[in-house]
């Protein structure tokens, strides 16, 4: 009999597996499998993120009351844009993954990021890949990610990368997110810095040589366009792969 089960969809525990232990013995992955769902007490600045706020009206805080996530509240002041991210624990030679699960709530008056970096802060208004005043810049070095941003459109999302401070690029995903709507967003390195995009579970893009050997942070930048005032994004988690 094989000694191994290959799972092509999801592996299911219904009827009574889903109310006792279902998994005997010692599970063990081969890659590192991290999940922080932000339902802690406060987000932890000093251990787990580096969270540098735009402005006063600017915020970072657990969603609470009932709820799981991470609030991120834009300022008030046009074209600030604050950072959340994580320590630089990310390395294309062990085929890093990150997955976040977002909801924006106005995406005409915001600027999202949601990628990898090689800084896990910039200085504001400055992103680490944005579309501000519609053209596409960036004040990383390395970094690849999705781009939402109402100074390039409304509501269209981009797959964007930038290698070794040469020529930030950017690819259309054809997809356009709408206010209040809830997106599962997954960035996927190899081994040769090539970026894969995912979309609630579908490869929508593909960028080559996005980034280079470095040091990468997972990181979320957010701010407010249009003049619009504050606004908020929520991330329910983010779950984080890679190679030991």
């Amino acid at each position: 009999m094989s000694q191994q089960v290959n799972v092509n969809r999801t592996l299911s525990f219904n009827d009574s597996a889903e109310h006792r232990t279902n998994i005997k013995g010692n599970p063990s992955t081969e890659r590192y499998c991290g999940v922080d769902w932000y339902d802690q007490v406060a987000i932890d600045t000093t251990n787990d993120y580096v969270s540098t706020l735009g402005g006063t009206g600017d915020a970072a805080a657990l969603v609470a009351g009932g709820a799981t996530g991470v609030l991120l509240t834009t300022g008030s002041t046009d074209n600030e844009v604050s950072f959340l991210g994580t320590g630089l624990i990310f390395d294309i030679s062990k085929s890093p993954e990150i997955e976040a699960r977002v909801t924006i709530a106005d995406v005409s008056g915001t600027s999202f990021f949601f990628g990898f970096s090689d800084a896990n802060t910039e200085s504001t208004p400055a992103s680490t890949i944005d579309y501000a005043d519609g053209t596409l810049a960036a004040a990383a070095t390395d970094a690849v990610g999705f781009v939402v941003d109402a100074d390039k459109s409304s509501s269209l999302m981009y797959a964007s990368s930038i290698a070794t401070g040469g020529a930030v690029g950017a690819t259309s995903t054809g997809i356009t997110w709408t206010d209040g709507q809830t997106k599962v967003l997954r960035v996927q390195l190899n081994t040769e810095g090539d970026a894969y995009f995912w979309v609630d579970g579908n490869l929508v893009a593909i960028r080559q040589s996005a980034v280079t050997d470095v040091p990468l942070c997972a990181v979320y930048n957010y701010g407010t366009r249009a003049n619009d005032g504050s606004n908020t994004v929520t991330v329910k988690y983010l779950k984080k792969w890679q190679t030991i």
